[in-house]
Order: structure tokens, then C-alpha cells, then sequence
């Protein structure tokens, strides 16, 4: 659930920033620093995880990203849509709690995916942070 929500957020804002003319993304470095920041909070977690750890401090860190979504991005992509997204990422703030999530997986394949998916939706962020760069 918490790698699935994320991962939909990244592949909906990276399709959303990619396609924004150049005249909406004159606050390029803001923006691009807030989605590497966040891209970096959802790797550092992923390695943790990958190696077993507990992610110690993440759900912060992304409940940080999560609350000044709106507030970065809501002139771009209009302060609704901004908060729709907002919303999602703050129901699954807690994403410490994939530790025990993948813990109570045996099936290697399955934990295999999800941590996959965290991945993937770090590299949809980077993607956009990389897109805001060229552009801006």
C-alpha cells in the first residue's frame, strides 16, 4: 500500500511537470530541489530496507515533502490537484512501517516488487527534478 501510493504520485506529477510549458516552471530551482529532495527521502529508505534495517527518521522526512507539496507545487499544477496529492502521500507518511510490511512477506519475489516500486517512483521524481533542470 505505502510503495503503491507513492509510486502513483510519482508517475502522475512526473507525467503532469513534463508536460508544463516553460512560462509555468520559472520557479524551476525551488521546485527541482523539492523533488530531488523527496526522490533522495524515498531512496535513503529503500536501501535501508533493502538491507534490513529500520529506515530510522523517513516518516519525517516525507511527512515534511507531504506538507509543502501544496505550498510548492500548487501554482504549477493548481493548488486542488496539489492537494490531492498532498493527501495521498500523507496517508502513507509513516513509511517506516514498510519495515514490518516486508517482514511479515515471505514470498522474496513480492518483497522483491515492492522495494522495486519505491525505486521506481524515486527515479519518476528525479525524472521531474531532471525535466524542471533541462527546461529551466
Amino acid at each position: 500500500m505505502i510503495a503503491e501510493t507513492i509510486f502513483g504520485v510519482a508517475k502522475d506529477l512526473f507525467g503532469i511537470f513534463s508536460k508544463l510549458d516553460e512560462k509555468r516552471l520559472s520557479r524551476t530551482a525551488k521546485v527541482t530541489d523539492y523533488f530531488s529532495n523527496l526522490a533522495q527521502t524515498i531512496e535513503d529508505t529503500s536501501a535501508y530496507l533493502k538491507k534490513g534495517e529500520y529506515p530510522h527518521g523517513k516518516c519525517e522526512e516525507l511527512r515534511f515533502h507531504a506538507e509543502n507539496m501544496t505550498k510548492t507545487i500548487g501554482d504549477l499544477i493548481g493548488k486542488n490537484e496539489a492537494e490531492d496529492y498532498e493527501g495521498k502521500v500523507l496517508e502513507v507518511w509513516e513509511i517506516e512501517r514498510m519495515h514490518y510490511e516486508l517482514s511479515d512477506i515471505d514470498n522474496e519475489k513480492e518483497k522483491h516488487s515492492k522495494l522495486q516500486m519505491l525505486d521506481e517512483a524515486a527515479g519518476y521524481f528525479r525524472g521531474v527534478a531532471a525535466h524542471l533542470r533541462i527546461i529551466g
